[in-house]
């Protein structure tokens, strides 16, 4: 790699180690800085250095003119390898056709995209190494920046390494964990004297030090600051102010070359400014950019173009040289450029729009129809943010007010469901000042409340606002459905009975004019306990029936209706979809939504370090877009792993933080998922008594309270608590309420959870049918929390009935279950009943756990892996004695050296000190 690039010795050194593959070195690297940094130069030294080895270079780079397009960086991705779209199987092929344009059908989820995506890499790098490398990768399309985050994290297995260069990282902007960033500074003093030195031999003394102080070590305003102002540098450099910025000197000085060419040349580059400037990768007729080599010879010599530049596509010296292009351009000669780019473009709808877009000026509702239509190609595609923009600028082009209004509010309307909360509302007092009517219709109350709902969790406006959308008795409303379910949502978390009346006959009086999953919806979440029976099939014929496109928030609340029916796992590939689609430039709020899905469902199946890397991903989702009301959401799911694992410290720390927000904005599922949460944990620790009064604020002993969202749920827990306690009239009671309201028919799970409460409150050989009862229903193990619960209280009651031997196997296969799932202190409590029955357990090896765990925030868990690995033990062995998968091991060590402030498995001993131990014998 070239070494004569002055002050980039650190630089060229990582990339370097990344083309080569170094050992120990990720493959990837992303390079990122100000603008004439030097990020281009560094990332063409790569590129030669790649193709000297041998190393087969892929990738593009984006533009600020296809920001917008979707996938459109994908298209430079695949233009030279499209035949080894051949060689992957036939799903990927299509999967790949179909985002690339060359095939009909609906739009593939990213999930799939991206695995296909990797699947051709993989297929190009078994032919030799691959460096995929993106200049600009700030301007590519946000779908084809989320298929290659995906790729990034996944090239270990190939030949394959990638290097992008970007411009600096924001302040809101997060690093993913893998993806290695380097920050490329300005030059230090000597190396940008030595560089000026080297481009600009004997420049005067002034002029010297005036260029070094003003390009503050840029190396692009370096080589340009003495030579765009002409020759008398030291006068030109005086007329731009003393504060004026390097990007305004530079962009100042290839505006001034520009304006110098001749006008049909000028005209050829705004076209090639605003189309991008890539090489033409498609195959359509000829692009109107075309320059002849006379002319291309002109432009290089005027400093603006690269020397790799051909005819048929033109690569400017720097981002600033398309700015001056535009700028020196008259407004009407960028709109006659756009049209003649949307012209070129009519058999590319997507690329069309934004170029008829910019090219027409005077309101034509041809044109805004068009626009209108390409938005909702976006929505559809999994672009709803983008879609704000394209709804934007059809109102703008409406000739009619109100058209232009409603165009406005479905703008509004996208843009709270793509996570702008704030541009929503700005877009809705846009839609009233284009009625005749200034007041709030239906549909702005609809989506002021969704605001106030999703931002603040301010339930009472939000419901206040609902009522007068489309009130009870009020008749048909312009929007009814998407009212009905916001009222339902809103009705969901205050779990108000009044509120569910009202509800009840706004549903009833808008049936005709309501799609079949409302009427689902409102009748799962009204009160499951009661109308939940037989809705399972009803579900099922739901979700088979939605059409290919249909919307995110159609998705989500049947998958709403799936959690509380419990059977959110029959659908766990709608889950990814909605997931996948939505994030990013999508409906995020459907995907935050998404992820307390994909937590929930993985808690039930006992995969719960996948649950907490969902809850993670969706907190960080909703903290980012000022999701409040799901962000607590997706606090209480923390919460209940906290619990379920025992570490009762951290999940009254969620139920803190969830019920101070929670009681004063009157979120009732909230404070009952806190309840829930405290509980379990409670249960956990064996303090029942602490259990049982949070389980009665969910639901009194002895009824199911109608609208009280988790009571059929709480029955196990609440007779667990209560027979522990001596309330054991309470207990009989409340499996009778529970009888009652045929519990044990909604699902296969809480007819588990509903046996084994029946078999607590009834005598010991009753008792062992029941349990036994319980666990021969069909598919136990899918819910391996609930059934080793169950196999647990089987074992304690062998025991007290002095029958060790039966009891054994209960207890070991409890504690095994337990273990694997990570329930810490449900596995002691189980281990704990395996000794008393005779059998040598060996003890946990957590002298000092208590004092350690508090001062370095270790769970249990975590203190207990994190001993054994001290001791010398591998990641298997670990995993084997406490019942745990070599890669959760591994997870509980990248949580632990964090907290002990430590970066290595050798440093653990001397971490925990005097409380490291021996290994066990197993």
């Amino acid at each position: 790699m070239s070494q004569d690039i002055v002050g980039r010795a650190r630089e060229l050194a990582a990339l370097r180690e990344v083309v080569d593959r170094a050992p120990g070195v990720a493959p990837n690297l992303v390079l990122h800085g100000d603008p004439g940094v030097g990020k281009t130069v560094l990332l063409q030294a790569a590129l030669a250095h790649a193709r000297q080895q041998g190393v087969r270079v892929l990738g593009g780079t984006g533009y600020e003119s296809e920001a917008q397009l979707a996938f459109a960086g994908l298209h430079q991705l695949f233009a030279p390898i499209m035949g080894y779209l051949e060689r992957v199987e036939p799903f990927h092929r299509t999967v790949l056709r179909r985002v690339l344009g060359l095939e009909e059908g609906p739009a593939p989820d990213r999930l799939a995209l991206s695995v296909a995506t990797l699947a051709v890499i993989a297929a190009v790098a078994e032919e030799g190494p691959v460096l995929i490398a993106v200049e600009d990768a700030h301007w590519v399309d946000v779908p084809t920046r989320e298929v290659m985050m995906f790729l990034l994290l996944r090239l270990e297995p190939y030949d394959v390494r990638a290097v992008f260069a970007r411009r600096p990282l924001t302040a809101t902007e997060r690093v993913t964990p893998g993806i290695r960033m380097l920050e490329v500074d300005p030059l230090d003093e000597p190396a940008a004297g030595e560089l000026l030195d080297l481009l600009h031999p004997g420049l005067p003394q002034p002029v010297r030090r005036r260029v070094l102080r003003d390009a503050a070590g840029n190396p692009l305003a370096l080589a340009e600051l003495p030579g765009v102002f002409g020759t008398d540098a030291a006068t030109d450099l005086e007329m731009l102010p003393e504060g004026a910025p390097v990007r305004t000197r530079l962009e100042s000085g290839y505006a001034a070359r520009v304006l110098a060419l001749p006008t049909a040349l000028r005209t050829a580059l705004l076209l090639t400014a605003l189309d991008g400037d890539r090489v033409e990768h498609r195959t359509t007729a000829a692009r109107p950019t075309a320059l002849s080599p006379l002319d291309v010879q002109e432009v290089e010599r005027a400093g603006l173009i690269t020397r790799d530049s051909t005819p048929s596509g033109l690569r400017f010296r720097h981002p600033l040289v398309r700015s001056a292009i535009i700028g020196t351009a008259a407004p009407d000669e960028v709109r006659a450029a756009h049209a003649t780019l949307a012209a070129q473009y009519r058999h590319d709808p997507e690329r069309r729009v934004w170029h008829l877009a910019a090219a027409t000026v005077d309101p034509d509702e041809t044109v805004a129809a068009e626009i209108e239509r390409a938005a909702r190609a976006l929505a559809v595609r999994g672009g709803t943010g983008l879609a704000v923009a394209a709804w934007q600028r059809a109102a703008a082009l409406s000739p009619a007010s109100g058209d232009a209004a409603r165009r406005l509010q479905e703008a509004a309307e996208v843009a709270s469901e793509s996570g702008q909360l704030g541009l929503a509302q700005e877009l809705l007092d846009q839609a009233r000042e284009h009625r005749d009517d200034p007041g709030h219709s239906g549909r702005d109350l609809t989506t002021t409340a969704r605001i106030l709902l999703l931002r603040d969790g301010d339930l009472a406006a939000a419901r206040r606002l609902l009522a007068r959308a489309l009130p009870v008795g009020g008749g048909a409303g312009s929007a009814p459905e998407r009212t009905v379910l916001a009222r339902i949502l809103a009705a969901s978390y205050a779990q108000d009975p009044d509120e569910w009346e009202q509800v009840k006959q706004v549903v009833a009086e808008q049936e005709g004019r309501l799609g079949k999953h409302v009427g689902l919806v409102h009748g799962v979440l009204c009160d499951v306990s009661r109308t939940g029976h037989g809705l399972a099939p009803r579900l099922r014929e739901a979700f088979d029936s939605l059409p290919a496109d249909a919307s995110p928030g159609q998705v989500s609340e049947l998958c709403r209706a799936a959690t509380w029916l419990d059977v959110l796992h029959d659908y766990r590939g709608r889950v990814r979809d909605l997931i996948t689609r939505e994030s990013g430039s999508g409906a995020v709020t459907y995907a935050a939504g998404g992820h307390w899905f994909d937590a929930h469902d993985r808690f039930l199946s006992g995969d719960w370090e996948a649950a907490e890397t969902a809850a993670t991903a969706g907190l960080d989702l909703c903290v980012r877009h000022d999701l409040d009301l799901l962000a607590h959401d997706l606090r209480c799911t923390l919460g209940w792993l906290a619990a379920g694992r025992g570490d009762t410290e951290t999940a009254r720390a969620y139920s803190n933080t969830v019920e101070q927000w929670a009681a004063p904005r009157g979120s009732t599922l909230h404070l009952t998922m806190s309840a829930r949460n405290l509980a379990l944990a409670a249960l956990a620790e064996g303090d029942h008594e602490r259990a049982y009064a949070q389980c009665v604020r969910v639901s009194p002993a002895g009824q199911l309270a109608p609208h009280a969202a988790y009571a059929p749920w709480l029955v196990l827990d609440l007779v667990d608590a209560a027979v522990r306690t001596g309330r054991a009239r309470e207990a009989a009671a409340h499996v009778d309420a529970a009888d009652r309201a045929n519990v044990s028919g909604l699902t296969g799970r809480l007819r588990l959870q509903l046996y084994a409460a029946r078999a607590m409150v009834s005598p010991d050989e009753e008792a062992v049918a029941l349990f036994g009862k319980a666990l021969a229903l069909p598919r136990v193990e899918q819910w391996p929390f609930d059934h080793a619960r169950v196999r647990l209280a089987l074992g304690e009651l062998h025991r007290r009935r002095l029958r060790p031997g039966e009891a054994r196997p209960e207890l070991r296969r409890a504690a095994e279950i337990f273990g694997r799932i990570g329930a810490t202190g449900w596995r002691h409590r189980a281990e704990t009943e395996l000794r008393a029955s005779g059998v040598a357990v060996a003890a946990d090896p957590l002298p000092g756990a208590a004092d350690l765990s508090a001062s370095s925030g270790l769970t249990a868990q975590q203190l207990e892996v994190a001993q054994l690995a001290a001791s010398g033990l591998s990641n298997k062995e670990i995993g084997e004695r406490l019942y745990l998968s070599p890669r959760t091991v591994g997870a509980h060590l990248y949580r632990v050296f964090p907290k002990l402030g430590i970066t290595s498995r050798s440093a653990l001993r001397d971490a925990l000190g005097s409380r490291a131990v021996t290994a066990p014998p197993a």
